[in-house]
């Protein structure tokens, strides 16, 4: 029985009768014989991955037909099997109490769901998915640690937890491309068994890091493929977790997680809140006054250490969360992205204050573009470099999620200041005002510019090495910089500028083969090109 799915405890009959149960998942030996429900409902079942013919086994065990040679089987949605709650609720309703009582967590378990039993009983195909997730996804979101990951999925015993399944299902999800008509029809039944398991997991009170990793993949998933307002709402879902957790905070906010073992551990639950702020402040950038799902980060929080350093689990240098142009000391791609987010954050709420004083306001502005324009230079010479250092024509690509959230962000800003009938005529006589507005009219051409070129080294990567490495995110700026072409070619006639609109469409066309989220950009410029309307 050591290579079956066992459960770890006896069903509920057996342990009521005092009878010596098999453990068998779905149904205990003695259950079968007797024609009664068997219930785990208070044990989480360990799953070992099987040998030889063990999953076909399995599978007429649960009453999976075999299928003939070519045919796919979607998954099927189990019913929902809920798990008395245990987690006590004084965590919650009076912490201080909780630890004065010195009360423990003993979190609620539940039952394997049989489709996602199955998927995890199939080695090969998991072992393909999480290298290809490792060599794609992980390069520009890089929240789960390569080593812990292989040393828990590699452990001898071969068991795999709810939430681990869980979270290899969404890294499969996140490496299925979408095709020209949208998203692939398998992809999407993934995407809706995985919202459906993240649900029922939830509702057990299971609460832990890889919870909420597999929900910032399919956050990720929702960004990257235009699905809003779930995006929106997945986002904010994936903060309360983390707060649930305690990760945003770990000094200060009431601990569900054990001290982290290793710094690796601790770098890997930083990197996971940082991915929750990354995502929050992208899905915030098409529209004003959306509050945020969480807090910016503390200027003293450090950043994520050298990403090659981490896949590695060796101890590197760290630096803190104030971005310096003057600091001699390497900063890696994603702590460039962290600190990009950081000043989009502050973009966003410079442009929904409305309560500050006027004039420290703009030069607040100035500040802000000063600060953006610098971090954008030291991503792009990070790109540049990166680019120097290796052979691999891709290696450019692991800056672009910080450069184009530097290009979104002044793009946020400049739209903002660059139109003076948002302003009341006595504020037009502010000094700092009028140079604000210098700086935002003479900046969107220059940023256009730069977006143009950026846009055109990622082309020239993912001719040679394919869009599975591209992020996402970076379809926000090629679409503000292709409207803002659009809006100087309406205003001036020239058709210079809708040539270069003609070049940024394309490079979106190229994503949207892997990402969805670029067609639907392409959508609203063609809906735009084809208004009589004036941005």
């Amino acid at each position: 029985m050591a290579m079956e799915n066992v459960a770890l405890r006896a069903c509920s009959a057996c342990r009521k009768q005092k009878r010596k149960c098999t453990k068998e998942l779905p149904d205990c030996s003695l259950c079968l014989k007797n024609r009664r429900a068997c219930d785990y409902g208070d044990s989480l079942p360990a799953v070992a991955f099987p040998g030889p013919g063990a999953q076909e086994a399995s599978q007429r065990a649960i009453g999976i037909c075999s299928l003939p040679m070519g045919t796919t089987m979607q998954p099927q949605l189990p019913s929902v099997n809920f798990a008395q709650s245990e987690f006590p609720a004084c965590f919650f309703l009076d912490h201080e109490t909780f630890q004065l009582l010195g009360m423990s967590i003993n979190v609620a378990a539940t039952h394997f769901p049989r489709a996602l039993l199955d998927f995890v009983r199939d080695r090969p195909r998991i072992e393909n998915d999480v290298d290809t997730y490792f060599n794609s996804t992980h390069s520009f979101f890089p929240i789960i640690s390569k080593i812990r990951f292989y040393k828990e999925f590699n452990n001898p015993s071969g068991a795999i937890n709810l939430d681990t399944g869980l979270l290899l299902l969404t890294m499969r999800l996140n490496i299925q491309p979408a095709n020209h008509d949208g998203i692939d029809p398998l992809s999407r039944e993934t995407y809706k068994t995985a919202k459906a398991y993240l649900a029922e997991i939830e509702a057990s009170n299971v609460i832990s890091v890889r919870l909420l990793q597999a929900a910032l993949l399919i956050s990720l998933y929702e960004v990257s493929n235009g699905m809003f307002p779930t995006a929106y709402l997945t986002v904010g879902h994936c903060a309360r977790l983390g707060h649930a957790l305690g990760i945003h905070a770990r000094k200060r906010a009431p601990q569900v997680l054990s001290p982290p073992v290793s710094s690796t551990e601790l770098e890997e639950r930083s990197r996971v809140w940082w991915g929750v702020i990354i995502l929050d402040r992208y899905v915030g950038i098409g529209g004003k006054c959306r509050p945020f799902a969480c807090d910016d980060a503390r200027p003293d929080t450090y950043l994520p250490i050298d990403d090659t350093y981490w896949d590695q689990g060796q101890p590197t240098l760290v630096q803190p969360l104030a971005v310096s142009t003057s600091t001699n000391i390497a900063t890696s791609p994603f702590a460039r992205t962290c600190q990009a987010a950081h000043l989009l954050s502050r973009v966003l709420r410079h442009l929904s204050d409305c309560d500050t004083d006027p004039e420290f306001r703009y030069q607040e502005a100035i500040q802000i573009d000063r600060t953006v324009q610098a971090l954008s230079t030291s991503a792009l010479l990070g790109a540049e470099e990166s680019g120097n250092k290796t052979s691999d024509p891709t290696a450019n690509l692991l800056f672009c999620t910080a450069i184009s959230l530097c290009f979104s962000a002044l793009f946020c800003l400049y739209s903002e200041y660059s139109c003076t009938e948002s302003f009341a005529p006595e504020q037009l006589k502010s000094s700092n005002l009028q140079e604000m507005q210098h700086r935002a009219l003479s900046g969107l051409e220059e940023i256009c510019e730069a977006v143009l070129r950026f846009s055109k080294s990622v082309h020239v990567a993912v001719e040679i090495g394919g869009t599975t490495r591209v992020s996402p995110l970076i379809c926000d700026c090629l679409y503000q910089a292709a409207s803002t072409y659009l809006w100087y070619s309406r205003e001036s006639g020239d058709q210079q500028w809708h040539e270069k609109v003609i070049e940024l469409k394309m490079m979106l066309e190229i994503i949207g083969q892997r990402w969805q989220c670029a067609n639907e950009y392409m959508k609203i410029l063609e809906a735009y090109e084809t208004s009589d309307k004036i941005l």
